[in-house]
């Protein structure tokens, strides 16, 4: 078994002839020539014209934009086609090669979407198809005298010389062309109009027939230049173009008008996700090609509307939903629906994300309210063991009656003022005394714990004693704390008044904090063992909620220094 005999067994239906894009302008111009050679010919050499007929479209399918765009013929396209052809030329004649010009002239047009040279040698043969027609073929078809024996001559080898021209040019970077065929049925369509109006016109009005063709074109190129002055907006005016523009995106439905009322359930803070989704499912109904929705989750799966054979599919987050319609979709209708259900899944998630950040902010209101409250009783219960631990060191029991007269009450008053917030699940923070008084009440606290306490307070001051307490007594703790590796470390609080606003700094001459927390201090909690944790962090959020600002001045070895002031000065 020979070569041949084993590939014509292996592929018995298939007769395969490869081209390459190297060769597309070659098969065009051998194609346009062939058709040129085959006008020229007399019509009783009828073989003839038939033979170079039948290589015209052989050289067609080799080019091949309209029956496939790869670089294979196969048998199975190649003989109906044939046949095919064949068959209207047999009936229709010279009018079979008028309409099958006009087919060429649309593909060559719509092939002429590229960019570079190609775009100006699918610009010359749809030239040359124009001219076969209109001035050869046309003629023949309606026995017209239209072109003198030497014109005739001179435009056959001006034709000659141009198919030549995209046989011969040399292409070297040649990209195999996509055809619009849109593009190109429209082109085909215009061509007939102007090519039936202009024989018409000559026959209506008993011109000659190069005349009609030149007040058709001119007429229709006067109707373009009109249209290109309305299809822009002029003086206030929508012009065609916007008109035109409105229609794709409505696609004839009120797209628009549904987007509004679903931004307007998103916007609403009361609505449900649930009551949400069933709203706008509800009107999205309304549409007049929609008859049903169909979502589902990893929860639950709910039907609205009536189910039908034509479907579009949407999957996001876990989210399914089917969209059925009464008229089969296209393309176009197909993205319109999946920008539909995008929206409404986008804003469906939207409502539950702000469910979660609604609870989550809730929970961390409490969270940071409940730190607080525990952090205040902590340091009422430090400040209870530091008056126990000063009473069974005293040796005066009448010093030690007095210190507990003056601290009890006020530690009652500040567990009381705890407990109230507990309940009331409320921090104010505003909890006003004279600055003098408050200022004598904490040295008072902070007794026998060898603090320094320096500076003038003034009695026509008042001070927000809610958060002074909760921030000295945190600042005070951490620097207390250096004494368990430093029991040297010396502690000096200050206050003063600039701009009639309280000023307090705590200076000690323990260890700084270290340069990776400093950027982040106030910011965000931090994990610590012995101070600069969360405390310092609700005490810097608290002071400023209540106009205040927590800063820290100086942070150097043996000069650690916090200020709380107005964030006023």
């Amino acid at each position: 078994m020979t070569m041949f005999q084993q590939y014509m067994f292996n592929k018995p239906n298939i007769y395969r002839v490869t081209t390459s894009t190297r060769f597309e302008f070659i098969n065009l111009g051998l194609m346009l020539l062939l058709l040129h050679l085959a006008l020229h010919q007399p019509t009783e050499n009828s073989p003839l014209v038939s033979a170079l007929l039948l290589a015209h479209i052989g050289f067609f399918l080799l080019w091949q934009p309209a029956l496939n765009a790869t670089e294979e013929i196969h048998l199975k396209t190649l003989i109906p086609v044939l046949l095919l052809n064949i068959a209207l030329y047999l009936l229709l004649g010279d009018w079979f090669i008028a309409l099958w010009i006009i087919l060429l002239i649309g593909l060559t047009s719509g092939s002429a979407l590229v960019n570079g040279f190609q775009r100006t040698l699918y610009a010359l043969s749809a030239v040359i198809l124009f001219l076969q027609l209109s001035l050869i073929l046309t003629p023949r078809l309606f026995h017209l005298n239209v072109l003198d024996h030497e014109l005739e001559q001179i435009i056959f080898y001006v034709l000659l010389f141009a198919c030549a021209l995209l046989i011969l040019w040399p292409c070297k970077k040649v990209r195999s062309v996509k055809i619009d065929y849109l593009h190109s049925i429209l082109i085909s369509f215009g061509l007939f109009s102007f090519y039936v109006t202009s024989i018409l016109i000559s026959f209506t009005s008993n011109i000659h027939y190069l005349q009609s063709l030149l007040i058709t074109a001119l007429s229709i190129g006067v109707f373009f230049i009109i249209l290109s002055l309305i299809w822009l907006p002029r003086h206030g005016l929508a012009g065609i173009g916007q008109i035109w523009e409105q229609h794709i995106l409505n696609i004839g439905n009120p797209f628009e008008n549904w987007v509004k009322h679903t931004s307007l359930l998103g916007q609403n803070k009361k609505i449900t996700p649930d009551l949400y989704l069933e709203n706008s499912i509800k009107q999205l109904l309304t549409l007049s090609w929609v008859s049903g929705v169909k979502w589902s989750d990893n929860k639950s799966e709910n039907l609205y509307g009536e189910v039908s054979a034509q479907q579009t599919l949407f999957e996001d987050n876990g989210i399914r939903m089917i969209l059925y319609s009464h008229i089969p979709m296209g393309s176009a209708l197909k993205i319109h629906a999946q920008l539909l259900m995008h929206l409404m899944s986008y804003f469906y998630n939207s409502k539950l994300r702000e469910i979660t950040l609604k609870n989550q902010t809730h929970l961390k209101a409490v969270y940071e309210t409940g730190s607080k409250l525990t952090h205040d009783i902590k340091n009422i219960l430090q400040s209870l063991q530091a008056l126990t631990g000063v009473v069974h060191a005293a040796d005066d029991p009448a010093e030690s009656h007095q210190l507990i007269s003056k601290q009890l009450p006020i530690l009652s008053q500040r567990l009381q003022n705890t407990l109230d917030k507990l309940q009331t699940k409320t921090d104010t923070g505003k909890s006003f005394k004279q600055m003098d008084v408050w200022w004598t009440e904490l040295q008072s606290r902070y007794h026998g714990r060898d603090i320094q306490f320096v500076g003038e307070t003034d009695q026509n001051t008042s001070i927000d004693t809610d958060v002074f307490d909760t921030v000295l007594e945190n600042l005070l703790e951490n620097a207390r704390n250096k004494r368990r590796t430093r029991p040297e470390t010396e502690i000096t609080t200050t206050i003063k008044l600039e701009k009639g606003q309280p000023v307090i700094t705590v200076y000690d001459d323990g260890d700084p904090v270290p340069v990776s927390k400093t950027n982040v201090l106030f910011k965000q909690i931090l994990p610590s063992k012995d101070g600069y944790g969360i405390g310092l962090y609700q005490s810097a959020q608290l002071a400023e909620r209540n106009g205040y600002q927590l800063q820290l001045i100086h942070n150097e070895p043996s000069n650690v220094c916090f200020q709380l002031s107005s964030s006023k000065i």
